[in-house]
């Protein structure tokens, strides 16, 4: 079962490459046509010319093998050169290509994945795979190996099969070491994936983000992030000296094994020239061809361990994919509408006993403006994430047009609908593509003036090809909280879907900057499904509807006008928060 399951992830690995780089796959098996005719060479020539040397030869004859030798090794270099280089070529490719391939994989999985240490170990791990070109080069080995053994074999044994027999035997112990580091690799990978993950969020902190820069020179940090920075640098030396100790100590017992090996040989070859069974010439080519022989039979186990360890990462490469619908086939569904309905949905996040949803049944008609409010932790930010398709209902479903959200295909969805979040993130890239995001959806200046931002895109000298932050450009602009959010909420309009959710970003806004940036997305939403979450209320009265969550439950649901006449806990709340504004 262990060898077909072996097999399949040979055919796996090629499969990969094949799909992703062919002529990288064609260029490797070349080279293992020609590699194995330099050690023939080598094995070879040297006898014919010590026996021309003894015998007398004429100088002349014995000058014409020699360039004969030297031709045959050059061209045969230089074939080789051709083809390594070429695979270098098309192995950057490659590598390029699986990289890509992973971040759109990424991407594609759904929230729930994400956010958790296990997955970004997995994540990190999976980013190996685009090594197992090492895989092609294992196997070219392997295959060009086994045909200088199968050579090298038929030589040696002409003498005495024993030497072959000696060969084996060293190499089992060598095989045995292969097996052991293999087993401790596996373990320790993990290890090393979540070091990294902790020394890469430590150097981003300190170096990068200019966010935590302000912390830590504002609180004086700089001695306390630098032990933490320390600490994940010692750790990450004392798995790899561990790691160096055992490897050398295996290496030292090979070695030592191997010089016993070669003074046993070596013994028996002078003993056999001293009995006059060989000659000279003999002994040079048996003792070169004993010894190639060991080293590709030692290349072979290595190549082993090698696989072993890319057997892991297409693992963990597989188990990415596996949590991702990016390759699945999805029927194209037509939405006769855009109607948003939420039948009996519950939720609870992973790992947890505890519904943040619960039973939420909702009908949004589409061009309808709904106003989701309630307290903080009320489970508002959820019903969008939901919504969203950042993770599966526990239990029910969510349809648009009739169809449940998770049947349509990701890019399907998608499109259906723009969001603005509370932690929205604007890039480091020009406030054009900010807004654009590279797509052609309608007119951008008339979206920047909808927006309030005409007069602060006119004061700038490049305008919308500006840069944000100087990351990039050193006459890139900073934006103001309110500014960022504008260019935020203008990015989700341009992209022209027919729902649009606003998940409390102007949260760390006064009330009037809220006011306006509110009036702006009202006025840039007119004709689409608008959704606006937000624990402030002054808002509501311009939702055509309004759904109010406590613990997790939809409690109250109306216009504004219906739900102050309740006289519940929306009532209590707009009043509340009527007086803190007056």
């Amino acid at each position: 079962m262990k060898k077909d399951k072996k097999l399949s992830d040979i055919f796996d690995i090629y499969q990969i490459i094949i799909k992703y780089e062919p002529l990288y796959f064609i260029f490797s098996l070349l080279q293992i046509l020609t590699s194995p005719l330099l050690t023939f060479l080598t094995v070879y020539f040297p006898k014919k010319f010590i026996e021309q040397l003894t015998c007398g030869t004429s100088y002349t004859r014995i000058l014409s093998g020699i360039l004969i030798y030297i031709c045959l090794l050059l061209i045969i270099n230089i074939i080789n050169i051709y083809f390594s280089k070429k695979c270098s070529l098309y192995g950057d490719r490659f590598s390029g290509k699986i990289k890509l391939k992973i971040g759109t994989l990424t991407m594609s999985v759904p929230l729930e994945y994400i956010e958790g240490a296990h997955f970004s170990d997995k994540l990190s791990l999976s980013g190996n795979v685009a090594q197992i070109l090492n895989s092609v080069n294992m196997f070219q080995d392997i295959l060009s190996n086994i045909i200088t053994i199968t050579g090298l074999a038929a030589i040696v044994m002409r003498l005495d099969v024993m030497f072959v027999l000696l060969v084996c035997l060293t190499l089992s112990i060598k095989m045995l070491f292969v097996r052991l580091n293999y087993i401790h690799n596996k373990k320790r990978r993990l290890e090393y994936a979540a070091n990294d993950r902790r020394g890469n969020y430590l150097n981003n902190i300190v170096y990068f983000n200019q966010g935590a820069a302000k912390e830590l020179r504002i609180n004086n940090l700089s001695g306390w992030i630098m032990k933490k920075v320390k600490g994940y640098r010692d750790e990450m030396l004392s798995l790899q000296y561990g790691d160096f100790r055992r490897y050398a100590i295996f290496e030292s017992i090979s070695a030592v094994i191997m010089s016993l090996q070669s003074f046993v040989i070596l013994s028996i070859l002078s003993f056999r020239v001293i009995d006059k069974s060989i000659s000279i010439a003999d002994f040079t080519m048996y003792f070169t061809a004993v010894t190639t022989l060991s080293s590709a039979m030692s290349s072979i186990i290595v190549s082993v361990g090698e696989y072993n360890r890319q057997q892991l990462n297409l693992s963990d490469y597989k188990s990415l994919i596996k949590n991702t619908d990016i390759d699945r086939k999805y029927v194209s569904q037509k939405l006769s509408d855009y109607d948003i309905v939420f039948e009996n949905v519950s939720f609870k996040y992973p790992n947890t006993n505890t519904d943040i949803l619960k039973n939420i049944n909702l009908r949004i008609n589409f061009g309808e403006k709904l106003s989701v409010v309630g307290k903080n932790g009320s489970g508002k930010s959820t019903f969008v994430k939901l919504l969203c398709r950042f993770y599966r209902p526990t239990s029910g479903r969510i349809t648009v047009g009739g169809i449940d959200i998770w049947e349509l295909s990701q890019n399907e969805y998608i499109e259906l609908m723009s969001a603005v979040f509370q932690d929205y993130q604007n890039f480091y890239f020009t406030l054009g593509e900010n807004i654009t995001m590279n797509k052609e959806n309608g007119n951008i200046n008339e979206i920047v003036k909808d927006m309030g931002l005409d007069d602060f895109i006119k004061k700038l000298p490049d305008g919308l090809d500006t840069y944000l932050t100087k990351n990039f450009d050193e006459s890139g602009v900073e934006l103001s909280g309110g500014e960022g959010q504008k260019f935020a909420i203008a990015r989700a309009v341009y992209k022209n879907s027919p729902i649009l959710i606003l998940d409390e970003p102007t949260a760390s806004l006064d009330a009037k900057a809220e006011s306006e940036i509110f009036d702006s997305f009202i006025k840039a939403s007119k004709g689409k499904t608008t959704i606006f979450v937000s624990h402030r209320m002054a808002s509501s009265a311009a939702a055509d509807k309004i759904v109010f969550f406590k613990d997790g439950e939809i409690t109250e649901y109306g216009s504004h006008r219906e739900l102050i006449d309740n006289h519940k806990d929306y009532e209590e709340m707009f009043n509340m928060q009527a007086e803190l504004y007056i």
